[in-house]
């Protein structure tokens, strides 16, 4: 009997050992299941600390230049193509408003210019903004612009009198211009896949124009010389990664004629005294065009300017009819086409 019981208790205990791990395996599954992934070693990092360690690394990559970012010097050398329309009518406001008074009203001596062939020439533009690599500066768009234009051409002369109308007579004439500007631009980014930029501004300086008719004694019309204050507004925008849209707007302040770099007191002096005493003048500007990128630093330029003065004299002039002043009219039409170098 001793050996029979002792038999038993391991049969027991076997079933009892199977019995607490069938219990055990599905506790050890489901406690395996619950483990924190950060507690097991072999796992990977979680997604959103490989996208935040990816984004560190993007930040320190140099980033892409922008497209007509700010750049230090801008040269532009241009072919220049230039009308030039010229009128002077004596008693009134405006040429347009002599043109309409009846025939036997019409008196005194009246000059038409124009252009029978455009003026052709050279510009050179510098604009040199010394601060505007500071990408962080409002300065940056602080600069100014330096700018010469001389043209050359023949052009028909009519003189129209008491005395009847004069034969079409052709003269040689230059024009020439300068410009001394300050400048500021404010720029402002386009577009989201690469960026570009695009600028308002505003320029303020002085200008002169100068429109010298070869002196001779058949052909008594003189030109026209001014030094005048001028203000404008510019506008750039992107179009296209090579391509941008450019105009600007301003205002020719007092131009009057009569007024010119060099002594000649008696021929500038004559500009007024034909038509009056006195003089007060007025004259605006403007201009559209686009640029480019060609290759590297090389680009391009088309623009079309026109520059409208308008002179309203008081007083007896020597010329006939012009008892109580008159008005002229001077108008330039000019296309530029050219190459731009920047750095």
């Amino acid at each position: 009997m001793t050996t029979t019981r002792s038999a038993r208790v391991p049969s027991g205990l076997l079933r009892t050992l199977a019995l607490a791990g069938a219990l055990a395996a599905p506790a050890a599954a489901a406690s395996d299941a619950l483990t924190p992934p950060a507690f097991h070693g072999t796992r990977e990092s979680p997604a959103w600390l490989s996208l935040r360690l990816g984004s560190a690394t993007a930040g320190k990559a140099k980033a892409e230049p922008e497209v007509g970012a700010p750049t230090w010097v801008r040269l532009n050398l241009s072919l220049t193509a230039t009308w030039r329309r010229y009128c002077a009518r004596p008693g009134v406001d405006s040429c347009g408003a002599y043109d309409r008074l009846p025939e036997e009203d019409q008196l005194g001596d009246t000059s038409d210019f124009s252009s029978s062939h455009p003026y052709l020439g050279l510009a050179l533009e510098a604009e040199v903004l010394p601060l505007a690599r500071g990408q962080s500066s409002v300065l940056r768009g602080l600069g100014f612009k330096l700018g010469a234009q001389r043209a050359f051409s023949s052009s028909d002369v009519t003189l129209t009198g008491d005395g009847g109308q004069t034969p079409v007579r052709e003269v040689s004439a230059t024009d020439t211009a300068f410009t001394a500007q300050a400048l500021y631009r404010f720029y402002f980014r386009f577009g989201t896949t690469r960026p570009q930029q695009g600028y308002v501004g505003a320029r303020a300086g002085l200008q002169t124009r100068a429109f010298d008719v070869e002196a001779s004694t058949d052909t008594p019309l003189s030109g026209t010389h001014r030094v005048f204050p001028a203000v404008a507004l510019d506008l750039s925008v992107p179009l296209f990664s090579s391509v941008r849209l450019d105009a600007s707007g301003g205002l020719l302040l007092s131009p009057k004629p009569g007024r010119s770099p060099d002594a000649d007191g008696g021929r500038r002096a004559q500009e007024v005294s034909d038509f009056g005493t006195s003089v007060s003048s007025f004259g605006w500007g403007a201009e559209l065009g686009v640029t480019g990128d060609i290759w590297g630093p090389f680009g391009y330029d088309v623009a079309w300017r026109l520059a409208h003065f308008r002179d309203r004299f008081s007083g007896a002039g020597t010329l006939t009819g012009w008892d109580d002043g008159g008005a002229t009219e001077e108008t330039y039409s000019s296309l530029h086409v050219g190459l731009i170098a920047t750095y």
